[in-house]
Order: C-alpha cells, then structure tokens, then sequence
C-alpha cells in the first residue's frame, strides 16, 4: 500500500464509552507503539470531556493529540483558546491540532439550536487564533458567536499566557461554503465519516478543489495538509465486525441521501435507493439508529466502512488508501475501529497495514 502521508487514529468517545480515561491513556500508548503518528478525540455532551481525555494523553505519551471535531456551540471562543494554550503546555513542542466544525445533526443538532452554523465555525476559528497569537481581541468581530454565547460584545479578551506549541485548525464538513473556509482561514480540511462513499462516488475531486483554491487565491503558495477519515469495523469475529458497523452505516446513508446523492451514486457505491427509502421510513416512524441498522444486509455495510475479518479488510482498503495518495491527503485517520480497540489496532497495524 502506498501513500506517503501519516497514519493517524480517532477515538470516538461515545462509540468507546466502554474505556475509562487511564484506558484510553492505555489504548492511545498502544496507538503510539504501533507506529500511529496521531490520535484524534471526538467532542460530545454527557462524554467523557475532550479536553482532560486529551491532557491526559498528551502528559502521557509522546505522540500529536488532535480534536476531531471541537463543537462550537459547546463551549465559547475564549474558554477554547485557554484550554488549547494549556493542553499544549503538555504536548512537548507537538503540534497539537484543532478540528473544529458544526456538530453532527444525529447527536449534538438533538441536544443544541444550531444557528448560523457557518459564521460560528469562521468566528470562533478566527477568534481562537487571535487569541493564541496574544491579541486583543473583542467580540464586535464575532457577532454570531457573543449572541450565542451571550458575551458582551464591548468586552476585550487577551489570553495571560502563550500557546507553547504550534497549533493548526482543521475545517471539519463537506459542503462548498465549509470548505471555502478551509481554505480561507484554516490548516486543512477534515473529511470525516464520508470519505468512503464520497471517493467511490468520485465527489471528493470537486470538493477538495474548492478548498485547495480558495488557499491560493487568499495566500498564493499555501498549502493545506488535509485529513480524511477512514471508518473501519475490524474484528476476528466477522459477524461482530459488521454488527457493529451497522447503525453507523445506517447513518451515514441517511445523510448522503441528505447531501443530494442521487440513485445512480448510491447504485455507484453498491446500495440500491430502496434501502435508502426503508431507512426513511423506519426513521419517520421513530426508529433509532440501531433499530434501523436491522435493516442493512451484510453485503451493503463495505458501501461506507472497511469492514470483517483482518484479510477482507486489507482487500478493501488497498484501493481506498490508493486514492488518498492520488488525492494528496496528509494524513489517513481510521475511525470507528470496531467492537474491540486493543484488538482493532493491533489487526490494523500488524495484519492489515503492514508493508
């Protein structure tokens, strides 16, 4: 397999909720011996917090710790900047890497009003990094983000202390005005859980184009590291594998059909739109992703994940990793990783990744 960029990992906090804080220290040491050069957590209400699950890695084990993705809606610029300028006290010099972006409709577009989703993201992307650059700054700039937060516009901000670390910001979505915005003011762009069905589908040219030229026309000769997300279920147990990916793949068929995927792209990427038409309709009637998930045959789960047994999987991702390098990513974080971490990281790197 040949791509030249890093090897990264995310941990999904709420799919882990299994793992203690020491486990996930425990887990991330794991990620580190294996040769994994990062590893991203995920933020999330009534979670384990993102900013002491990461703390703890960073004082721990010598490898990058990122957030992927920081909801803006959750906490407000100034407290993000304080606690990104502390987190890299601990992170010995390595870059510690903010990704920030909407929330995800499913989870967090339950529990919170997301307005003006755009300008938040800009705002408080903009505002943390004037933060960690020692400015002064006031939220007259940041007029979605002091409504939301109820910070008094008049009011200046000027952090105490200095970021001891180099922090880049990664742009989380997949919609052209996002992706403007990646390239405008962020490091890269994050393609989260579609990376699968958006590059079989043959999207991700087009929109990658829209933030790599929106980074030429604002800085002539900027480069962004971009970052995709490969979600995989692995598991010497297939059956368990493919349970487990299951409600995820419900998921995120919903929101392609919801991103305007038409029937010949879901056709494209193995799932006929009558599966997409049951999943609407067990979602009209209440049902949640799980009981959705009864609904996804076994042959439809590799449309959005790498999934099975260690040899299948290796299968799978050879192609998917083959068009991160063609596409030019900096980096290829697996996701999701399946029932079992200890296991699903040492099958990745030992069985599935070796050269």
């Amino acid at each position: 397999m040949n791509f030249r960029g890093e090897l990264a990992l995310k941990f999904t906090l709420q799919i882990a909720n299994q793992y203690t804080v020491p486990e996930l220290v425990r887990l991330a040491q794991l990620a580190h011996a294996e040769g994994f050069k990062q590893v991203w957590v995920n933020d999330n209400l009534c979670q384990r917090n993102i900013f002491v699950v990461l703390a703890a890695m960073a004082s721990r084990i010598p490898i990058k710790v990122g957030t992927s993705m920081l909801v803006p809606y959750f906490r407000n610029p100034v407290d993000i900047a304080d606690s990104v300028a502390a987190l890299s006290e601990l992170t010995e010099g390595r870059e510690l890497s903010v990704g920030i972006a909407r929330g995800d409709l499913a989870r967090a577009g339950h529990q919170i009003d997301m307005k003006k989703p755009i300008a938040m993201v800009r705002e408080t992307t903009l505002a943390i990094k004037a933060l960690l650059a020692g400015e002064i700054i006031s939220f007259r700039d940041y007029p979605a983000s002091a409504a939301y937060h109820h910070i008094r516009q008049q009011q200046e901000f000027r952090l105490a202390f200095s970021p001891n670390a180099p922090v880049r910001f990664y742009c989380g979505g997949n919609g052209p005005k996002i992706l403007k915005i990646a390239g405008e003011i962020m490091d890269g762009a994050l393609i989260g859980n579609y990376y699968i069905p958006l590059v079989r589908a043959r999207r991700l040219d087009f929109l990658l184009a829209i933030a790599r030229t929106a980074a030429e026309t604002t800085q002539p000769g900027k480069a962004l590291f971009d970052v995709c997300e490969l979600d995989v279920s692995i598991s010497r147990d297939r059956r368990r594998a493919l349970q487990f990916a299951k409600p995820y793949v419900a998921h995120i068929m919903m929101v392609l059909e919801l991103m305007g995927f038409t029937p010949d792209e879901f056709r494209t990427i193995g799932i006929e739109p009558q599966l997409i038409r049951s999943l609407k309709e067990a979602s009209a009637v209440g049902a949640t992703l799980h009981a959705a998930s009864t609904l996804i045959p076994d042959d439809a789960v590799t449309s959005c994940f790498v999934a099975g047994g260690p040899q299948e999987c290796r299968d799978q991702i050879a192609t998917l990793i083959e068009e991160a390098e063609r596409l030019k990513f900096g980096q290829i974080a697996f996701s999701k990783l399946g029932p079992d971490y200890d296991e699903a990281i040492k099958l990745l790197r030992n069985q599935v990744l070796q050269a």
